[in-house]
């Protein structure tokens, strides 16, 4: 895409400090936009500094925390076009020592956490887009396993599921309100980040795998391309979906996965 097609666009980015969530960033500025990074931890506060971004503290489990930041989008923005709920945790636990707090955790930050930033910011994201020709989007973070099961991941494959069906609850409403907001989802196969290496390392402290390597090289065979997914294999792909060029593309699940998902059972 052209370095500015994004320009004159101001895109919120929540979970900005982890391995695809900034990668996202990166992207969107590169191609031009304003970007907002939102985040718990205190390495997205850096990593804005370096793109010259605007960082805001932001518990996406907080209904109050998401109002706060709407606040401060208006006051210093004045607008949304782009809307990112990339913030997420996993969970690789067999279901029976899976408890309802963990279970609760999982779907709180997720699940919850997609809905609580759908809808603080739609009435922003609507009033900006009353003002531009082809609106404005929320691009919602689900993952292969919220398109079909896994094993050990219970709980993530629930969260994850109701993110699909949200986004796709959510689009229809908007368009028949007339909001003129596109809402889509991205569900990526494992990434090789921090957060995917997580439930490995957890598995060579158990002595249930050799070791963290071992184990993704296992992952990437099982890809068509024979290589794991890097976290520019998505941003860029989130960066389409908020651009114009995205204008007709509405209430769909993009799996973004080599052709993992497309291989026969």
């Amino acid at each position: 895409m052209s370095e500015a097609v994004l320009a004159g666009k101001t895109i919120l980015v929540t979970g900005a400090g982890g391995g695809i969530g900034s990668e996202i960033c990166r992207e969107v500025a590169r191609l031009g936009a304003r970007v907002v990074m939102t985040d718990v931890v205190a390495t997205a506060e850096a990593a804005a500094a370096e793109l010259d971004a605007t960082f805001m503290p932001l518990d996406v489990t907080r209904a109050d925390d998401w109002e706060r930041v709407v606040g401060r989008v208006e006051r210093e923005c004045g607008a949304l076009h782009g809307l990112v709920n990339n913030a997420g945790m996993i969970l690789m636990k067999p279901l029976l020592e899976t408890t309802l707090e963990d279970y609760r955790g999982i779907n709180s930050v997720n699940n919850e956490g997609t809905f609580l930033g759908t809808r603080a910011f739609a009435p922003l994201l609507a009033r900006t887009a009353a003002g531009t020709q082809y609106g404005t989007a929320i691009v919602n973070f689900s993952s292969i396993y919220g398109l079909g099961g896994q094993p050990f991941f219970s709980a993530y494959c629930a969260a994850k599921g109701a993110i699909r069906l949200l986004t796709k609850a959510t689009a229809l409403e908007f368009a028949q309100l007339g909001m003129r907001i596109r809402v889509n989802s991205v569900h990526p196969g494992p990434i090789d980040t921090a957060l995917a290496r997580g439930p490995l390392e957890a598995l060579v402290a158990a002595g249930r795998i050799p070791s963290v390597e071992s184990a993704l090289a296992g992952v990437a065979a099982s890809y068509p391309s024979g290589r794991m997914g890097r976290p520019n294999d998505v941003a860029g792909v989130v960066a389409f979906l908020l651009s114009d060029a995205a204008r007709f593309v509405n209430g769909v699940e993009i799996p973004v996965d080599d052709g993992f998902t497309a291989k026969a059972q």
